[in-house]
């Protein structure tokens, strides 16, 4: 049973959140260790159902896949520019919530671990 038989988006509706996503990255929501998808829906003023649906049919993947994305895209850039910083702290300062998710969140999504890719990147 597919799980948003009835709840077809249309292309304005589509639209619409594709552009109020931006304002996820572009004001750094997902740098809040607390954030979720509630909040965010409420920020972008659209319901929690659509964001979900949207995240879920149009890109594939959970609203914490999507914000875990954004949160290992800037791990990725302060690991490469920012030595005086540990490791686990880049992962404090970019949303996760502990060492262990930080981890096992940057391996899933680059295949190497926060230091293994320090190291390729910091000269």
């Amino acid at each position: 049973k597919e799980r948003y038989k009835n709840k077809e988006l249309d292309n304005n509706t589509i639209e619409d959140i594709k552009q109020k996503i931006t304002v996820i990255k572009e004001k750094e929501l997902y740098l809040n260790p607390n954030v979720t998808l509630d909040e965010t829906a409420k920020d972008l003023k659209i319901s929690k159902h659509l964001l979900s649906q949207y995240l879920n049919e149009k890109l594939g993947q959970s609203f914490t896949n999507f914000i875990n994305g954004f949160r290992i895209e800037k791990a990725k850039e302060l690991l490469k520019s920012n030595t005086n910083h540990t490791i686990e702290g880049i992962g404090y300062d970019c949303g996760f919530n502990s060492k262990s998710t930080f981890f096992t969140t940057f391996k899933k999504i680059t295949g190497k671990t926060p230091s293994e890719y320090q190291k390729m990147h910091v000269k």
